[in-house]
């Protein structure tokens, strides 16, 4: 039975998401803790994604919009709930069935927190699955180095949602509208978190993630705003240049991945951070890559 103290509406925004929009809506359904209301924000999907989401009737409230980002699509659906309690929740992303139950029972203990996150599992592209956690304590200021957690472990208050001003609307196309979002909210209000893994997260090929220039262009802008709040002076220079010396190695990275050139990015990285205490595996990022390099080279000039 529900607690009248935490009454959750749960934001699931969606785009194209007709493979597995079923799965989600379907895990929000069987939780232990049931929701007061369940909202798909259908961000002008061109595909089967509202036949499928009407087709679970009254159980859920489906909204759609013109194609506008998924930023836009969670702050609508924020927007429209009625509770205070908002619970957010990806297309293609899965909640365990005790997920509510064992976050609202962490407020409780924690009545202060305005946020509640958990420990999650990462399907990877290469069949893997990791368990992914940091520890409250450890969140901040990490936080301004990478996305704490993505958006469906979270558990939030609306208002301090809404106060905040909800995900910035002006990033779209890579997913570090997330990341900015929980650094203002770890920056302006406590939080507690759950250890155990209530959330499964699946990568999934093409995604905004994989869009490496736009994410450079997103996350350099945020690296020039909310990623430095609250500093100033020397601490303010250094961590800039922390911040983009691990912007640049996951640009490298990502670039790698999909076969195109990395160098430049991986140099950039060294060159905004060359002191210990930078981004992990980044040397090891730098010498494969100058290797590939020479290895192409010798092949074209081929036996001499």
């Amino acid at each position: 039975m529900a607690n009248s103290s935490y009454q959750v509406t749960a934001v699931i925004p969606v785009y194209n998401g007709a493979t597995s929009i079923r799965r989600s809506i379907e895990s929000v359904l069987a939780q232990t803790y049931p929701v007061a209301e369940l909202i798909v924000v259908d961000d002008g999907s061109t595909d089967e994604t509202g036949a499928i989401v009407q087709g679970f009737g009254s159980r859920v409230r489906y909204i759609h919009q013109p194609n506008s980002g998924v930023a836009t699509a969670r702050n609508r659906g924020m927007r429209e709930a009625a509770t205070e309690w908002i619970a957010l929740l990806d297309h293609d992303d899965r909640w365990m069935p005790t997920k509510l139950q064992c976050q609202v029972t962490a407020l409780q203990a924690s009545p202060e927190s305005k946020l509640c996150y958990s420990a999650h599992f990462v399907h990877t592209l290469d069949g893997s699955k990791l368990t992914n956690y940091t520890p409250p304590g450890q969140l901040w200021p990490a936080a301004r180095l990478g996305n704490p957690f993505p958006p469906s472990v979270v558990l939030l208050r609306r208002a301090e949602a809404l106060e905040l001003g909800g995900f910035d609307e002006r990033l779209k196309g890579a997913t570090c509208e997330d990341w900015d979002f929980f650094v203002r909210f770890l920056s302006a209000y406590p939080v507690t978190g759950v250890p155990e893994a209530l959330t499964e997260n699946f990568i999934e090929p093409g995604g905004g993630s994989r869009n490496y220039r736009l994410m450079l262009k997103n996350t350099l802008a945020i690296s020039e705003g909310s990623l430095l709040a609250g500093l100033s002076g020397i601490d303010r220079a250094i961590w800039r240049r922390r911040i983009k010396s691990t912007i640049y190695h996951r640009v490298a990275l990502s670039a790698r991945e999909w076969g195109d050139p990395a160098l430049a990015y991986s140099l950039e990285s060294f060159r905004q951070w060359p002191l210990p205490g930078g981004p992990k595996r980044r040397f090891k990022t730098l010498l494969v890559e100058l290797r590939d390099i020479a290895a192409r080279k010798l092949g074209r000039r081929g036996p001499g």
